[in-house]
């Protein structure tokens, strides 16, 4: 069987929380404590107080069987 293509960079979280069957609220607070392996929060300026999400389509495919083809829909 052949790897399948990842098209896009990053999955929204309001995606990765459909397929995982829970709230937006609850993949950013996996991301944000280091839970998951599929993907990082970080904050963009040392000052921010706010979090930025990034989900690997790879890392969350492999983790999750979920193959995310771009859209806001699943």
């Amino acid at each position: 069987m052949s790897e399948p293509i990842f098209e896009c960079a990053n999955i929204p979280v309001a995606v990765a929380s459909k397929a995982l069957k829970v709230d937006c609220q609850t993949v950013r607070l996996l991301l944000q404590s280091g839970a998951v392996n599929w993907g990082i929060a970080y904050h963009r300026t040392p000052k921010s107080r706010q979090y930025s999400y990034l989900i690997y389509p790879k890392k969350f495919y492999e983790e999750t069987g979920f193959l995310y083809k771009g859209g806001t829909s699943e």
